[in-house]
């Protein structure tokens, strides 16, 4: 006892104080939900039952050409290789730091031919002498790791580990919703397209009967210059779409690791698919899981350790030291029992004249804890915003659906009864041209709410974080 006091006094006073301005740590934040998003929120008290959507989640949509364009994407996209290799890093980053974190091992080996100067510190007959010095050493160490330092920068580069894993997989889902959208958005252009050409013809030919009328004298010149409009505004719209197919056509080759030259041998898709019914509330508690926002949880607790790591450096620490080998001025001789050389013994670290850089090295730590924290807050927020925001919009769009469909079904209707009227000469075959167009004006409609809501749910599922979506509360 009376030994091991010294001992602990040594290690009491050669500790370095911790500083004490640090700034409190910020909180990570969970959203409020309970008002702001009630639609989104799980009734209290009642259990819900976890549904997986198809594997993987584009399945859903029953779209073949859709999910060729994803696989082609995952296999040759640029973002995901680079994913990849930060992911290989990692990897070999948390090796090495559980390498570090136990017995080091260093092998030398060494042979020196020296000469020895008659008039240095050695007199002859070894001063002037030439001779030969071979060494073999074999050391060990190892820290006791008293205070959690290399456990710390263990977890932490297993937090980074997991963070990489996540961030390819945030990639790989920010990359699928990218397809997919672009995927919708070109398939809405494109039957848009084809109606803008439909309804094109039709003011073709009413702007054929009007110039007819005009010449006989039959009408004034008004009506004609209206039909001349339409013709130019509808001309107008499809040079617009032309463009926009194109350029969503070379987004699509891009996103799908492809070169401009091959956008055109890209299927034109289609907007028809299925739409899988959604549950009436989404808890947020989920959000969490998503693939960026685990990353940026990763990065927190990484941040964490290594500022426990940084407070270890405040305390006095051991190191067990080993060395084995042989030496010898005779290389003949190398492998004889004499040549052996060994030393053992302990190494105490003692910080307590490096408190300066040690106070410097834990403020940056906590920064960077209170800059990745952050960063998680902000993230989770805007997670919170981007899925009530699409599930708002699917709402809307839904309703807008509804009330589209009614007021198409009466636009043919009126459509038929003008055109009945018509085949009795009871009316003008202007009537059923604009019959015509009304209801071509209302598919076109239609084709821009269907759009919007397979765009919305590819948005929804992205903010869900890929396949997990919440049935209702069973009963």
């Amino acid at each position: 006892m009376k030994r091991s006091l010294p001992c602990l006094l040594v290690v009491l006073t050669g500790c370095a104080q911790l500083p004490h301005d640090l700034p409190a740590r910020p909180a990570m934040k969970t959203p409020e939900t309970t008002t702001t998003l009630a639609a989104l929120t799980a009734v209290a008290g009642q259990d819900t039952e976890r549904h997986r959507l198809p594997e993987p989640w584009w399945i859903s949509f029953e779209s073949a050409d859709l999910t060729r364009l994803i696989e082609m994407a995952i296999k040759d996209a640029p973002d995901l290789a680079a994913a990849q290799a930060r992911l290989r890093a990692a990897e070999q980053a948390a090796r090495l730091a559980r390498l570090d974190a136990g017995v080091h091992y260093d092998t030398d080996a060494s042979s020196i031919r020296q000469h020895l100067s008659k008039n240095g510190l050695f007199p002859p007959p070894m001063g002037g002498s030439t001779f030969t010095q071979t060494d073999i050493t074999q050391n060990f160490s190892y820290t006791l790791d008293w205070w959690g330092k290399n456990r710390a920068l263990v977890q932490a580069a297993g937090n980074e580990l997991q963070a990489a894993r996540d961030e390819s997989a945030a990639i790989n889902q920010s990359l699928t919703a990218a397809v997919a959208d672009t995927y919708f958005a070109w398939a809405g252009v494109e039957t848009q397209l084809v109606a803008s050409r439909s309804l094109e013809a039709v003011h073709r030919k009413e702007h054929d009967l009007l110039k007819a009328r005009f010449d006989l004298g039959l009408d004034s010149a008004l009506p004609l210059i209206d039909a001349r409009k339409n013709l130019d505004l509808d001309e107008d719209r499809i040079h617009g779409l032309t463009y926009l197919g194109r350029s969503l056509r070379y987004r699509m080759s891009a996103l799908i690791g492809a070169d401009p030259d091959h956008a055109a041998d890209l299927p034109t898709p289609d907007l028809k698919t299925t739409l899988a019914p959604l549950p009436t509330r989404l808890p947020l508690d989920w959000l969490a899981r998503r693939p960026d926002v685990a990353a940026l949880h990763s990065r927190v607790e990484a941040a964490s350790d290594r500022s426990d790591a940084a407070r270890a450096d405040f305390y006095p620490n051991l190191d067990l030291r080993m060395m084995v080998g042989l030496e010898t001025l005779d290389l003949g001789k190398l492998l004889q029992a004499g040549s052996l050389t060994a030393s053992i013994g302990p190494a105490l670290h003692l910080p307590i004249f490096n408190s300066q850089t040690l106070k410097a090295k834990l403020g940056m730590r906590e920064a960077d804890y209170a800059a990745a924290v952050a960063a998680y807050n902000r993230t989770i927020l805007q997670a919170a915003r981007q899925a009530a925001d699409a599930y708002a919009l699917i709402a809307s769009l839904e309703h807008r659906s509804q009330a589209q469909r009614q007021a198409l079904r009466e636009t043919e209707q009126t459509r038929a009864l003008a055109s009945q009227r018509h085949r009795l000469g009871l009316a003008n075959p202007l009537d059923a041209f604009e019959a015509d167009a009304a209801v071509l004006d209302q598919r076109m409609n239609g084709i821009d709410i269907q759009t919007a809501r397979l765009r919305a749910r590819v948005a929804l599922y992205k903010a869900l974080g890929g396949n997990t979506l919440l049935k209702d509360p069973v009963p």
